[in-house]
This record gives C-alpha cells, sequence and structure tokens, in this order.
C-alpha cells in the first residue's frame, strides 16, 4: 500500500471542504497561541534571569566576599602576628572588598540597564528603585569600613601600636550598616521576582484556558482521524503478513537496507544456511566480507540499475557462504534511492568447484606450488605494468643435479618425496622478494621482482644454492645428497618477453652445468655464442 493510501477517505466532497477548512483555522489559532505563550514564556524566563537570578548571585557573592574581608582583618589585629602574616591577612581584606565592590558595581549596571517595562507591574518598578537606592548606600558604606579597617591595620604595624587601644565597635557598626543593606537588596530582587512571576500568571491562565480548547477540539479531530487510520492500518497489516508469509517461505535470501546501509529487514530464510537471521538496525558490512561491496562503493554504482556481485556472509560457526546477490535500488521521491533490496542465492558448492578447477589449472598437483601456467599469467601481469609501475625483474631456472641418479637408486617414489620437500622450503626462501614455480619434472624457476639492489639478488641467489646443496632424507631415513645449476636473466637487459628471459635463463643456467653445478649465472652475449645449440625451454 503506498502513502496515498492513507488519504482516500470516502467522504463527500462538501464534507472535506469543511474539515480542510475548520482544519486550516484551528492549525491557524493553534500556531498563534503557541507563538504567543512561547513568547511569553521566553520572556518571563529572560527577566528572571537577566534582572534576577544573575543579580541574586552577585549580591550573595558580594556578602561572601565581605564577610572573609571582615576574618581577615580581625586575624589581621592579632597581637602574635608575624610580618609576613601580617602582610597576608592585609592582602586578603583588600582583594575581599576589591571584589566585592565589583561584584556590586557590575549588579548595579545590570539593574540600571533594564529596560523592559511592564504596564501593569507598577510594583515591580518600586521594587526596583528601593534595589538601586540599597546597592548605591552598600557601595558608601563599604568605602568607610575599607577605609577605617585600612587606616587599624596601618597602625598595628607602627611600633608604638598599643593592642589595648584596639576596639572593634566602629568597625562591627560599620560592616553590620554594610551587610544590612546588602541583606535589604536580596529581599527586595526576590519580591521582584515574585511580582513579575505574578504578574505572567494572569496572562498565562487566559492563554492556557484557550489552548486546552483548541486541544479539545483537536482531540475530536484526531479521534476521528485515528478511527480512519486504524481501519487503514488493519487493511496494511493484512498485506504485510501476506508479504511476510512470502518472505519466510521463499527460499532465496532478502535482506532490505536504509540508505546508509543498516538492515531494515532480513528474512528468515538466511538462518537455513548462516544459521541466524540478520539482525535489524545493523550495519550490513557487519556481515559480508568483500571489500567491492562495500556500502559507499555499492551505492555509487547501484545509483538507479541493478547490480549482480558475489559476495560471502559468515555464518554462525564461523564458515564463509558464498551468495550470489542481486543488488537493487528501491527508488524514493526525486528518483533517488530511498533503500536498497538484496536478493541472494546460495552459490557456495558453485565457488568451490571453481576454486578446485583454479587449482588443477595453475598449482602442480604433486608438490602444490604454481605450475608453468600460472608462470606465465604472473610474468605477463609483471612485464605488461604501466612504465610507472614497471619493476626490475630477475628469471632464474634451477635445475636439480643428480636428480635422475635419485630416481634412479631409490625410486620415483623417493623422487616424488624430495620434489615436494624441496618446494616448500623452496617456496619459504623466495617469500617476501617473489615466487617459485614447477615448470619441468626437476625444473624450477623462481621470479625475483622485489629485490632493491644487485647485492640483495645475490644474496638472494648465493641463499638458494645453499638451499640445494645439502644432504637430504628421503625414503625413511635415505640419504641424498644434491646441488643446482642456475641461470639467471634480468627484465628488461635480456629479454623484453617471455620467450626471450626464458632462453636466456636457460642458457646461463647451460653455462652453470657445464662448469660442474653449484653455480648461479648470469647471462652474458658470450654465453649465447657458447650454448646456442641447446634446447631452450618453452613458456
Amino acid at each position: 500500500m503506498t502513502v496515498a493510501g492513507f488519504f482516500e477517505f470516502k467522504v463527500t466532497r462538501k464534507l472535506f471542504y469543511v474539515f480542510a477548512a475548520i482544519s486550516v483555522l484551528l492549525v491557524g489559532i493553534s500556531v498563534s497561541s503557541l507563538l504567543y505563550l512561547n513568547h511569553t514564556i521566553n520572556r518571563l524566563s529572560d527577566s528572571l534571569y537577566d534582572d534576577i537570578y544573575q543579580n541574586s548571585k552577585l549580591i550573595l557573592s558580594a556578602d561572601r566576599d565581605l564577610h572573609q574581608a571582615a576574618v581577615a582583618l580581625q586575624i589581621a589585629m592579632g597581637p602574635n602576628l608575624t610580618a609576613a602574616e601580617g602582610e597576608q591577612f592585609t592582602k586578603e581584606f583588600i582583594d575581599n572588598n576589591l571584589q566585592a565592590q565589583e561584584r556590586i558595581s557590575l549588579a548595579r549596571a545590570n539593574i540600571n540597564g533594564i529596560k523592559k517595562t511592564y504596564s501593569d507591574m507598577k510594583q515591580s518598578g518600586i521594587i526596583l528603585s528601593e534595589l538601586k537606592n540599597e546597592l548605591r548606600s552598600f557601595e558608601t558604606t563599604i568605602v568607610m569600613w575599607k577605609n577605617s579597617g585600612h587606616t587599624l591595620i596601618t597602625e598595628r604595624t607602627k611600633s608604638s601600636w598599643n593592642p589595648d587601644s584596639y576596639s572593634a565597635l566602629t568597625l562591627n557598626s560599620q560592616f553590620n550598616e554594610a551587610r544590612a543593606h546588602l541583606d535589604q537588596a536580596e529581599d527586595l530582587i526576590g519580591n521582584y521576582a515574585l511580582q513579575v512571576t505574578d504578574g505572567f500568571k494572569d496572562k498565562k491562565s487566559a492563554l492556557f484556558s484557550l489552548y486546552s480548547l483548541l486541544l479539545l477540539v483537536f482531540l475530536l479531530v484526531i479521534i476521528y482521524l485515528g478511527r480512519k487510520i486504524i481501519w487503514l492500518q488493519n487493511e496494511m497489516l493484512e498485506e504485510q503478513t501476506l508479504y511476510q508469509l512470502i518472505g519466510e517461505t521463499m527460499s532465496d535470501f532478502i535482506i532490505l537496507t536504509d540508505p546508509n546501509g543498516l538492515i531494515l529487514y532480513a528474512s528468515p530464510s538466511h538462518s537455513s544456511i548462516l544459521g541466524y537471521v540478520p539482525k535489524k538496525g545493523d550495519p550490513l558490512s557487519n556481515y559480508i566480507r568483500e571489500p567491492e561491496i562495500a556500502w559507499a562503493k555499492l551505492k555509487s554504482v547501484v545509483q538507479g540499475t541493478p547490480r549482480i556481485s558475489e559476495l560471502r556472509m559468515r555464518g554462525a560457526e564461523g564458515q564463509w557462504v558464498w551468495l550470489e546477490t542481486k543488488v537493487s535500488p528501491v527508488l524514493g521521491s526525486r528518483k533517488f534511492p530511498a533503500q536498497f533490496m538484496l536478493l541472494s542465492r546460495e552459490i557456495t558448492q558453485r565457488k568451490q568447484y571453481e576454486e578446485r578447477l583454479h587449482k588443477l589449472a595453475f598449482y602442480d598437483h604433486l608438490t602444490a606450488i604454481p605450475n608453468r601456467a600460472h608462470f606465465k599469467m604472473y610474468m605477463e601481469n609483471l612485464i605488461t605494468q604501466p612504465g610507472e609501475r614497471k619493476q626490475k625483474i630477475a628469471l632464474a631456472l634451477l635445475d636439480c643435479d643428480r636428480f635422475k641418479q635419485l630416481n634412479d637408486t631409490l625410486g620415483h617414489l623417493a623422487g616424488d618425496e624430495f620434489l615436494q620437500l624441496l618446494s616448500r622450503e623452496l617456496q619459504h626462501t623466495v617469500k617476501g622478494i617473489g615466487q617459485a614455480f614447477r615448470i619441468g619434472g626437476d625444473e624450477f624457476a623462481v621470479v625475483l621482482h622485489r629485490f632493491t639492489s644487485p647485492e640483495m639478488l645475490d644474496e638472494t641467489l648465493q641463499r638458494l644454492l645453499k638451499l640445494f646443496n645439502k644432504s637430504w632424507s628421503v625414503d625413511n631415513g635415505s640419504s641424498f645428497h644434491t646441488s643446482a645449476s642456475i641461470g639467471v636473466a634480468l627484465f628488461p637487459e635480456h629479454g623484453s618477453s617471455i620467450n626471450e628471459l626464458l632462453r636466456a635463463a636457460d642458457l646461463a643456467m647451460y653455462r652453470s652445468k657445464d662448469h660442474g653445478g653449484n653455480k648461479a649465472n648470469l647471462y652474458y652475449e658470450l654465453v649465447d655464442e657458447e650454448f646456442a645449440d641447446q634446447t631452450i625451454v618453452k613458456p
């Protein structure tokens, strides 16, 4: 059912027009009332904060500073203080008085800056005038108290000062007078808050009464619309039940996501292959493995047209299940995808069969390392790289010396065992700098393309010679000693194609074998003249 279905009401044209007019009127009145109410409340909040709470905090803080100044003065007048302690408490007395004066000056400035006038709140204006007078009187009183205290402190530092002459009566009188002004200011600012709050109460009561009436009218309208919506929801529920029945009984797997890749729906059929159903609200990337199906890339590729991809999902037991998935956009407004639907079927057996075919085609069945076909594909990929990505390549052909002797004395099974052992160690030796291939019975090719200097290449060739030149234990403990003849050709110096490089490496290998084996020779032109009639390895 589409969204338009919610507006398919079976009413007459006249009733529809009347309902629309009343709705517009009620909406207009309600919006106006809300705006006025919001303005009133904001006005009250601003007034209470700017005119009351902020300044009340300043007055209370000034009262605290004044008390701390009095404590510091009393200690400073003590008879047993050292000079350093006297200076410390004198400084506290001065600083606290200065802080109190600054706070009251800021409060006065704030109160003098109040520009809001309320015609029906005349009493609040009178309170503000009295508050200003109290703060002004406080500033006068605190100056007198501060001067008296400073005079006493000065006398206290003189050598002729008599502690018995000190009397706190005058200071206490001035201190109490200053605090009295602050206490009166606190009471006045509290009365001002009460006046402002009471002034708004009547307006708010009338406004809320009107708004309550509007809410009652809207409630009746909502009840009417609610009955219609319930009827429509019942119809939608029936359709949803039907769709759910289809999703639960079908064998394919369905996932619906939002534009950000969060799962909105996953069909129960997933549990038959995964052992669970992907959770609603989880990112799709939590369940898939292939980087090419990454959500950002998927969205850019699938804008407007479906796409078929092969991806893997992890099962409940950790296994990977291959799926062939059709990803389709579900268009929303303005022709942009509002959702994405993934319709999948399992292809695990097909992928396993393809993988077996790939291994049969590109890997040697005896040693399990890459074979001649893989070698050709590997070399073509390196040679055909763009100019800025081309690498220096060394092709080494390795022939096992005395391998025929092994087969003749210990048999072909022992020879196969030796080739398997050799292949594993050969792969390990060139790991990280190249790849090893078996291209014949006892002949191997090593492609090196991650060396950075001739010295590194020479070191690798020496390791290969050392690998071959040792005793091998085969056929349940029988010992066999071998070595290798190695020929090396460089790309592009000795050839620009696979055939040319193989020919050059093969000639260099024959030279190593001709000189007794256990050597690695690099191809050069004289080798071409010396061994040109030898059989050359074909790709």
